[in-house]
């Protein structure tokens, strides 16, 4: 009677422990979560994916001269790319999630873009085996965005500048890698200016001065996502390359310059979620995967315009300059410069 009992009872061990083994629909639910990030991903992204190239040539330029040959610039350059309001920050009810992705907290549905700032919002992620009898539900947390100044793209450089003969000058845009709570950026660029009013003006005292410019950048940015799905390699990336040429004009004197200038801008912009997303789940003791994917996210997008810009600047004798001006593109821009020169004199 004991032998009996004590089988009967090793059987139903036997069985339970097998009852926790689940199964999933692991091609299904990963097609389902990945198409729920792309839905957040493009919101995320949205300012800046197709809108950053204007601030990246919006605060190149002061004056269609040149520094005087083997002359040195040294400054910062600055610009913020106006956007709408709208477009920081989005209302989570509206964007088209499945019902296996909602908010930890549902009377507070707005989220952030990458320009919204911090949030403390929290994704709940549902996943169920196959019988349907098991769902489990994981947090995870909102990217943060970084904090946005008037609703504006920033973007900030140091310039640095070199004349040449035959009136030309190369100059360089540079950031480097800067770290800060999670987000990693830098920023790379340079071209060249030629001034082309010489060679149909005949005296040397030049007041109007047109020249071409062309200029080549790429900046990236990088976030290291805190409480996301367990995994590897985690990263979230915006990497922007532009190209630009412009026609300068400029009405120049000794305290003050007036500058405006026509250019066409072109550039690609890519977005992706990197790293591997793994979903585990726990039933009695056991822990299985649900799903897990890797690079599930990458996003291009193309984009060019005609950008115009009027500024002006203050001249302080042949040492330096403070300039600001306003650029018109698919999305305007306010610049500013600040620069200092060495043997820039007569």
């Amino acid at each position: 009677m004991k032998n009996i009992v004590l089988f009967l009872f090793v059987l139903t061990l036997a069985n339970d422990s097998k009852a926790q083994v689940l199964e999933f629909d692991n091609e299904a639910i990963t097609a389902e979560f990945v198409n729920n990030l792309s839905i957040y991903a493009d919101a995320f992204i949205a300012p800046l994916l197709g809108t950053y190239s204007p601030a990246m040539v919006a605060s190149n330029h002061i004056t269609a001269k040149t520094l005087k040959p083997f002359a040195f610039g040294i400054g910062i350059s600055a610009s913020g790319t106006i956007m709408k309001a709208d477009q920081l920050k989005y209302n989570f009810n509206g964007m088209g999630f499945s019902n296996k992705m909602s908010l930890a907290n549902p009377d507070k549905p707005t989220i952030p873009s990458i320009l919204g700032g911090n949030t403390t919002a929290v994704f709940l992620y549902e996943v169920e085996d196959n019988s349907g009898v098991y769902a489990y539900q994981q947090s995870i947390e909102v990217l943060d965005g970084f904090t946005s100044i008037n609703n504006s793209v920033p973007s900030v450089a140091i310039s640095l500048s070199v004349g040449l003969p035959m009136n030309t000058e190369v100059f360089l845009r540079a950031l480097p890698t800067i770290k800060i709570d999670g987000l990693e950026n830098y920023l790379v660029g340079g071209g060249v200016k030629h001034v082309i009013s010489q060679y149909f003006q005949e005296d040397d005292d030049h007041e109007f001065n047109v020249a071409l410019a062309g200029f080549v950048g790429k900046t990236k940015f990088t976030i290291f996502p805190k409480n996301f799905l367990d995994g590897q390699n985690q990263e979230v990336v915006f990497i922007d390359n532009t190209y630009s040429g412009e026609l300068i004009v400029s009405y120049d004197k000794k305290y003050f310059s007036i500058f405006g200038l026509v250019g066409y801008y072109s550039g690609n912009s890519e977005f992706a979620i990197n790293g591997t997303y793994r979903y585990e789940v726990e039933e009695k003791g056991l822990i299985q995967e649900a799903f897990s994917s890797t690079n599930p996210i990458s996003l291009k997008k193309e984009n060019s315009g005609i950008q115009t810009q009027i500024g002006a600047s203050l001249n302080f004798y042949s040492i330096g300059s403070l300039a600001i001006s306003y650029a018109m593109a698919k999305s305007n821009s306010i610049a500013f410069n600040l620069r200092f020169f060495i043997n820039n004199g007569q």
